[in-house]
């Protein structure tokens, strides 16, 4: 196909208009009567193609002749069906149009496609859905954050419905969260609605680059710590605000990376609530091996400075005594606690305060 009908001109695909496009000299399967024309084939977010498209194929057969004013409220309606199946979903569209128009080798814009001087021009061909169902692992690592006391968001560009149904799956739809919000409606909000739309909403679809990041910046104004995940290009700014940017290190571009505080090698987000688990343990024995070394030091430090204030002609500890001391207790014990595996139920206890120090005033004590 690519020898038969090689791309002329194309519209590359973006994020902010969810579509892209391509332009082809025309073949035997498009019919009759396309000499002097190019076909165009366009495909994206189906919600956005249909306001482009004027014209649907009857049975989805190619031709002039199979052409059919678009019933749009039949689509909307098909479209609504498959993505409350949580079926990510693509409208196929098609056109032609003369070949003194488009200059070969031409990067088009997206006003090519949505802001045609005749208005609507393309012609629905039909929808595809594709089911990518979240790994298993997915849902079990969400369902271990939420018993840690770390709540999962989804920020995705797909249809809302397929979002919602979707975020049932991982478990992050529920009774408290129970809606998702979109791109346009997140744009139409002011700074401090979106403040509190963020800490009653878990799904945000049709999510746009800078969607993102005023969804991190609203979380850490409520005073939350935000991660963010991501691995693409426009992805990076969001990554840099929060407060711990995650990137993608097998999909992700180099851009994300850099801009990322951490890097997931496997590209799996159980990955990261074994971080956060691995994070208590190390902070749990930290805290276990000042307990232990800091009577042992204290006990040290205050046998000779007593030794000292009383005037004893020699010290009640001698320096082989100090050292020794730090090698049989100190040390063997610091590296026990150091090694000790997790505490039983760690995954169950609540997040620490935000500013809760390592030598608090019970350890100071």
């Amino acid at each position: 196909l690519k020898k038969d009908a090689p791309v002329v001109a194309e519209v590359p695909f973006s994020s902010e208009y969810k579509f892209m496009a391509t332009v082809h000299n025309p073949t035997e399967v498009d019919g009759p009567g396309m000499e002097g024309n190019y076909v165009v084939h366009a495909k994206g977010a189906p919600d956005r193609m249909v306001n482009y498209c004027a014209y649907q194929a009857k049975a989805g057969l190619l031709g002039e002749e199979y052409k059919e004013p678009i019933d749009r409220n039949y689509w909307i309606e098909q479209i609504a069906v498959l993505s409350s199946h949580g079926l990510r979903v693509l409208a196929l569209c098609r056109a032609s149009l003369p070949k003194d128009k488009i200059t070969p080798g031409d990067q088009l814009g997206p006003e090519f496609v949505n802001e045609n001087p005749e208005g609507p021009w393309l012609t629905l061909v039909g929808l595809c859905a594709i089911m990518d169902p979240p790994r298993a692992e997915c849902v079990q690592a969400i369902r271990e954050a939420h018993g840690a006391g770390v709540r999962v968001a989804m920020i995705t560009g797909d249809h809302k419905d397929t979002a919602v149904a979707i975020g049932h799956m991982l478990g992050i739809v529920d009774e408290t969260y129970n809606d998702a919000l979109t791109g346009p409606q997140l744009d139409e909000m002011s700074d401090d609605d979106l403040r509190q739309a963020v800490l009653v909403n878990n799904v945000f679809a049709r999510a746009s680059p800078q969607n993102k990041i005023r969804i991190v910046k609203a979380l850490q104004a409520e005073g939350q710590i935000a991660g963010m995940t991501g691995d693409g290009v426009n992805d990076a700014p969001a990554l840099r605000a929060a407060d711990m940017g995650v990137a993608m290190g097998k999909e992700g571009t180099d851009v994300a990376r850099e801009a990322a505080e951490m890097i997931l090698a496997d590209d799996n987000f159980a990955t990261i609530v074994t971080a956060v688990r691995e994070g208590r343990v190390v902070w749990d024995n930290l805290r276990k091996i000042l307990l232990v070394n800091t009577p042992i030091n204290n006990a040290q430090g205050l046998g000779v400075l007593f030794g000292l204030i009383c005037g004893l002609a020699e010290a009640p500890l001698s320096p082989i005594q100090v050292l020794y001391s730090n090698l049989i207790c100190a040390i063997t014990l610091g590296f026990v606690c150091a090694i000790e595996p997790a505490e039983e139920g760690i995954m169950t206890m609540p997040p620490r305060r935000i500013g809760k120090r390592l030598i608090g005033r019970y350890l100071f004590l």
